[in-house]
């Protein structure tokens, strides 16, 4: 970096360069090749108040740029593994086969290469074929496979494969692609020539039908290694936690070795009616904690416990749908039989769970930590407890959601002050992946959550709320929500479901008050998709345009904490 360059203090990529700041991020190593660069930079003029005002948000949409390459690397990090697991050599010969099949209807009728005046005809048209054999062959006698290398990606992307080109399983494929390559010149020209009978010196993996497997059909348990073969790159945590109940009914009530050609939709009803035998929190219980599937239906069926509800058991069939699914797509199991296999719900989607009343609001609010205000010795200590409630009171986000919040990720555009929530592949999960911005909220800024921003930012430290962190299964603020469920709890809050997520379902009646639930703008802010709508939330609305409806949003009799405890000394500290 050249002597004249320097680093703005107090911004960590910010630097000087004469009259003129850009904004620099380095690119990890492993990342580059992908990037392109070592660095990633921009400039942003010479208008320091301008800077200020952009710099946060330049610096996130340069990290997101990382982000999306470190998720486009993934899948070669880990291709390795997952080719040990599919495809296996049926899968690639039966594969080779067709795509064989179809070179031989795409040959009818073509030139191969020029030969004579008019390659057209018959006679020039045989001896380009002759030509074409004649040069496979030199290519099979010297080991020259790789000449068919971007056939077998065509094939490995239309059949879901992902492994590394370096691989014996990438070879052979080459080597059956250029050996079918071959013989479909061969028949060509037998056709040409008028020569209709079965070529006796022909392939055997490419005679007229195809290749018979070598083993026992493919059994259940084989769709679900190859299933999770071809999706664990992309699933989190979480996704691989809610897989868990559909993979032990698989591996403990229907049984791995059930060939697929039984999978039909007595079959799936089957799974259904097991699956609603099922108790609830079956490994919390202590008479059916460690047990098997089998022997918890028996315990619950006798001692008359709790089944798991139609919605959960709806939960798990779309994860069963999901896998006979993958093997209809590949043609293991004949037509969809999970195809309206469901359970019929009792409680509507917008019954399961309340808002908050204003009167329950104010019982909440009238409480600890909100009570001593923002400096409080308990809001200093765990400041997610005092802030997120009101926070997602004031937007809607999830807790996961605020938790997560970088202090990057508070950024002002436009004389607008934002949550940019962004989706972190690994480390933070947004539904649909989709990144938002929220405006923050006016009563937020006068209870003082932006100052507590500006003294988080000062301390310059990286997570906006330092008492949370990540569970095992990647989601932020369980303890948050735990602590939140024991005060509705002793609060003795009547409701269906109450707990911190309600706080969503209080912002969405909000919006419907000034008609703008489940409408494109509305549904930008909250995250939901709306039908018909593209999913990229907030990015067809200026952030002028959000602010506008979040100023729209007010709870009638609703006593919030006194803003009177909202200054910079009331802080958190630096420390």
């Amino acid at each position: 970096m050249s002597a004249s360059k320097r680093r703005v203090e107090g911004y960590d990529y910010l630097y000087q360069r004469g009259h003129s700041y850009e904004v620099r991020l380095q690119v990890p190593r492993p990342l580059r090749p992908t990037v392109g660069k070592g660095e990633l930079k921009k400039s942003l003029g010479g208008d320091f108040a301008k800077v200020r005002r952009v710099y946060h948000r330049t610096v996130a949409d340069l990290a997101a740029l990382i982000d999306q390459a470190r998720t486009a690397a993934a899948p070669s990090t880990q291709a390795v593994g997952r080719a040990r697991v599919a495809p296996d050599r049926n899968d690639i010969d039966a594969a080779c086969y067709a795509h064989f099949r179809r070179m031989g209807v795409n040959m009818r009728g073509k030139v191969s290469m020029p030969i004579g005046d008019d390659p057209a005809t018959r006679r020039n048209r045989i001896e380009g074929h002759r030509a074409m054999i004649e040069h496979h062959l030199d290519m099979v006698d010297h080991g020259h496979w790789n000449i068919m290398s971007l056939d077998a990606r065509w094939l490995c992307e239309e059949r879901g494969w992902v492994f590394a080109e370096e691989s014996e399983t990438f070879r052979y494929i080459c080597e059956m692609l250029l050996r079918a390559r071959l013989q479909s010149y061969r028949d060509e020209l037998r056709l040409l020539e008028g020569r209709m009978t079965r070529d006796p010196d022909g392939d055997e993996a490419f005679g007229r039908s195809p290749p018979k497997p070598s083993k026992q059909p493919l059994t259940l348990g084989d769709l679900v290694t190859k299933f999770r073969a071809a999706r664990d790159v992309n699933w989190s945590t979480s996704t691989e936690k809610n897989y868990v109940i559909i993979f032990r009914v698989i591996e403990e009530i229907c049984g791995r070795d059930t060939p697929l050609a039984e999978i039909d939709n007595d079959f799936c009803v089957g799974v259904r009616k097991r699956l609603l035998e099922v108790p609830s929190n079956y490994q919390k219980r202590p008479a059916t904690r460690g047990k098997s599937l089998v022997e918890a239906i028996s315990i619950a069926d006798r001692e008359g416990l709790p089944k798991i509800s139609p919605a959960t058991v709806n939960s798990h069939l779309n994860k069963l749908g999901a896998i006979i699914r993958y093997g209809c797509n590949q043609g293991w199991i004949v037509g969809n039989p999970m195809a309206k296999i469901e359970v019929k719900d009792p409680v509507s989607d917008e019954d399961k769970r309340d808002p908050f009343k204003v009167h329950q609001l104010n019982a909440i609010f009238a409480c600890e930590p909100w009570a001593s205000g923002p400096g409080g010795t308990a809001t200093m200590e765990r400041p997610s407890r005092y802030w997120a409630p009101l926070i997602s009171l004031y937007s809607g986000a999830r807790l996961s959601e605020i938790c997560g919040q970088l202090v990057s990720e508070m950024v002002e555009e436009g004389g607008v002050r934002l949550f940019d929530f962004r989706h972190r592949p690994g480390v933070r999960h947004m539904k649909k992946k989709k990144s938002r911005t929220v405006p923050v909220h006016a009563q937020l800024i006068q209870l003082g959550f932006w100052d507590f921003v500006e003294a988080a930012r000062a301390s310059k430290r990286e997570l906006l709320f330092s008492d949370t962190s990540q569970n095992l299964h990647g989601s932020w603020g369980d303890p948050t929500s735990k602590w939140f469920a024991r005060l509705v709890k002793r609060l003795e809050l009547s409701g269906t479901a109450l707990c911190f997520h309600s706080f969503r379902h209080t912002f969405e009646d909000a919006l419907k008050e000034v008609d703008l639930h489940n409408t494109p703008i509305g549904n930008a802010i909250t995250g939901r998709v709306t039908p018909g709508v593209s999913a990229a939330y907030g990015s067809s609305f200026t952030v002028t345009k959000l602010a506008d409806v979040m100023a729209k949003v007010d709870y009638p009799g609703l006593e919030l904490p006194s803003a009177m405890f909202a200054t910079m000394d009331a802080l958190e500290p630096s420390g």
